[in-house]
């Protein structure tokens, strides 16, 4: 990925629907060669904002340009950012073959150009031999890589995609999730995918941009945005989180030390600004806990009874009773122990817990 120039500049850019506000003031650069995630829930702004990326929406305010060319009030067919919707949209009189090669008219090649273009894209993605099917002839993982291969062989450098896997069965959309980031990084061109699976985002992309209600919350690696959040929604609606109020009662060393009702937890301090007083929002991810029927001791150490749990295949997910507090947490290695039952016992790293300022405490004031 390179990161020394942005390919797409978005600069304060809004867009309203009579009186709804579909964004509002965002501001994002996509890097040259990134894979670059618009996650959020349904009606956020994310497909909004992909809309004018490809200049089916003009923006109300602000200005959105590629490689360094304004794209404001420019017609769609001269941005070239081929846009791939979940629906697929083939065109079902024409074949295979024909439906890839159909944007290629516009450039005037000759029929060997043509021809060689098209056999590129049918032999990158597996498609070969299915050249004279139709649409209807081909499954919804072929229907999809057809898409993906008409978007993309006239080489453009960007390529837009809004929630192209949806339409998938799970495994099929895996496989081919794969496959496009695969070559996305073989091609190195400039990829934006919008969707609402946290799961897909954080495995495909190299940033997520994520959005609530117009706005854009946090823009991160996957890494970043799962563990180390900059606000409640942004945890809570990539993964799972435990939240617990709390507050810092103490400093020691290189640790905050913060009560959260009958549980005191030891926490690295990192780069945190908290001091003595301080009400937070503690966030822990359910795998990050982990659990044992004996018990533990050290620091961040604590017991609770198993009220239900939730057999996952590759875990088992625990909701455990601490009154006042409730936790849910995750065991790995299931096949090791079985289930449990009863009374457990929790012990959690410092460096595995991430603070938030209270929001509580933030509406307050």
């Amino acid at each position: 990925m390179n990161t020394e120039k942005p390919m797409i500049q978005i600069s304060n850019v809004s867009k309203s629907f009579g009186d709804f506000d579909a964004i509002s003031q965002v501001s994002l650069d996509i890097p040259a060669g990134s894979f670059t995630t618009l996650l959020g829930p349904s009606g956020c702004g994310k497909t909004t904002l992909m809309r004018l990326i490809a200049g089916f929406y003009e923006p109300d305010a602000g200005h959105i340009s590629i490689e360094g060319r304004n794209m404001n009030e420019l017609p769609v067919y001269k941005r070239n950012t081929p846009l791939v919707f979940q629906e697929y949209a083939l065109f079902p009189h024409m074949t295979v073959y024909e439906n890839i090669a159909y944007g290629l008219k516009l450039q005037r090649p000759t029929r060997q150009e043509v021809k060689d273009k098209v056999d590129a894209m049918l032999s990158m993605f597996g498609l070969q031999g299915l050249q004279g099917r139709f649409p209807r002839e081909l499954s919804g993982g072929q229907q999809q890589r057809v898409a993906f291969a008409r978007a993309l062989v006239m080489g453009q450098k960007v390529l837009l995609m809004d929630e192209p896997l949806s339409n998938l069965d799970a495994k099929m959309r895996v496989e081919v999730r794969d496959e496009l980031r695969e070559l996305q990084q073989r091609l190195g061109i400039t990829a934006i995918f919008v969707t609402h699976d946290q799961d897909e985002a954080l495995s495909i992309s190299d940033r997520i941009a994520v959005f609530n209600k117009g706005r854009i919350g946090q823009v991160g690696t996957p890494w970043d945005i799962y563990f180390k959040p900059e606000s409640k929604f942004v945890a809570d609606f990539v993964g799972t989180a435990n939240f617990i109020e709390g507050g810092v009662i103490a400093e020691e060393g290189q640790d905050l030390i913060v009560k959260c009702s009958s549980v005191v937890f030891r926490v690295h301090r990192s780069n945190y600004a908290f001091r003595i007083g301080d009400q937070v929002t503690v966030v822990i991810r359910p795998e990050c806990i982990a659990i044992s029927d004996k018990p533990v001791e050290g620091h961040n150490v604590w017991s609770g009874v198993i009220q239900r749990s939730s057999f996952l295949g590759r875990m088992i997910r625990y909701w455990i009773n601490d009154a006042p507090l409730q936790w849910i947490v995750d065991d790995a290695s299931p096949s090791m122990r079985g289930y449990l039952q009863g009374t457990v016992y929790l012990a959690l790293d410092k460096h595995n817990i991430h603070l938030l300022p209270s929001e509580k405490e933030t509406t307050t004031n």
